[in-house]
């Protein structure tokens, strides 16, 4: 109980450290970078990130990456942002929309155009350098979150414990609990089809489905192969329904406590980040997906025409019709689809 209570306080005072201990010697700052994944393309745009940072800092600003969640759960790491005693944080932008509501837009399912993952993942990177990504940065600020920044994740399938290969897409989903991220419309999503959004831990899915406490999941091919989560969960609709949004965010107290030319270096690399980030996105994507496809203990099952307009239709009329109704989130769909229109161009 005593080791418990010290360790708390230990947290508590970490977290309330002023952001000015950053600083080591003259003009030096030290930048922590919190990331829940490991060994994954996340984990890596986050080092070059850092990696970036220092060079074109010159070395006055000394990074690391914190892995695995070592820095603690996503929401602890967003709130030490916000105080300034964590430095910055790499994620999917569902996190980002506890903050700033209108982040959420951005995972609305079939937003973003593309024939496959790799031209999803590229397409998302574009739209982002528009007006709605802008926006988006904007909105952040005012809570505390530098958003350096933006680019392609990669798209989302749903992975089923049990296919029942005579019925319909629509009726294998009804009433299965599936594992979301968080984010009102991202379980909604998987609600208007019938079935049941879950929001849990990342490293509880797979315990979850194995004892039957999940009927499936909701996850880009790469995160579920690495985590082997398709062992318990070998079919595989290629839904593509909702391609995430990846954000790089710095804390805004730390960054306006940087001089100019540290400032210019950290939104320096944030933009070189983009191009770089979106590239390690697409090969990780596409291996998973040709691992998958060449694995003889797992079932593809591609969408027709008729199920997919099925599945767009219950979204339209669901998860779009609400956001629909609150000005903010609506005002955000249009800059978006403003910016994918010009993309189109």
């Amino acid at each position: 109980m005593k080791t418990k209570l010290l360790t708390k306080l230990l947290l508590s005072a970490c977290l309330a450290a002023p952001m000015a201990m950053t600083a080591h010697a003259a003009g030096t700052y030290e930048m922590r970078v919190g990331n829940i994944t490991s060994n994954d393309a996340q984990e890596r745009s986050g080092q070059i990130f850092i990696d970036l940072v220092e060079e074109k800092s010159g070395g006055k600003i000394k990074g690391k990456l914190y892995s695995g969640g070592s820095l603690g759960s996503n929401d602890e790491v967003m709130r030490g942002l916000r105080l300034g005693s964590i430095q910055g944080n790499i994620n999917p932008s569902g996190y980002l929309s506890q903050f700033v509501a209108q982040a959420g837009v951005l995972t609305l399912p079939w937003l973003f155009p593309g024939n496959n993952a790799e031209e999803q993942i590229e397409n998302i990177t574009n739209i982002m350098r528009g007006q709605a990504g802008d926006k988006i940065k904007e909105l952040a600020a005012e809570r505390g979150f530098h958003v350096v920044s933006l680019f392609g994740l990669g798209p989302n399938q749903i992975y089923l414990r049990e296919y029942d290969k005579s019925k319909s897409v629509m009726e294998n989903l009804q009433g299965q609990r599936i594992r979301t991220i968080g984010g009102q419309e991202h379980t909604q999503t998987v609600n208007d089809w019938g079935a049941r959004a879950i929001h849990m831990s990342l490293p509880e899915v797979y315990t979850s489905i194995q004892q039957g406490v999940l009927d499936g999941f909701d996850l880009p091919a790469a995160v579920t192969v690495r985590l082997k989560y398709h062992e318990q969960a070998p079919n595989v609709l290629l839904t593509n329904h909702i391609v995430l949004t990846q954000y790089i965010a710095v804390s805004k107290a730390w960054y306006d406590s940087l001089p100019d030319d540290l400032k210019k270096a950290v939104d320096e690399a944030g933009k070189e980040t983009e191009g770089l980030g979106t590239q390690e996105y697409v090969d990780e994507q596409n291996e998973a997906l040709n691992l998958l496809a060449s694995n003889d203990n797992f079932t593809v099952i591609e969408l027709s025409d008729a199920d997919r307009a099925a599945l767009q239709k219950l979204n339209k009329e669901g998860v779009w019709a609400e956001v629909a109704k609150n000005p903010a989130k609506a005002d955000m769909l249009k800059l978006l689809e403003e910016d994918i229109k010009k993309l189109a161009k």
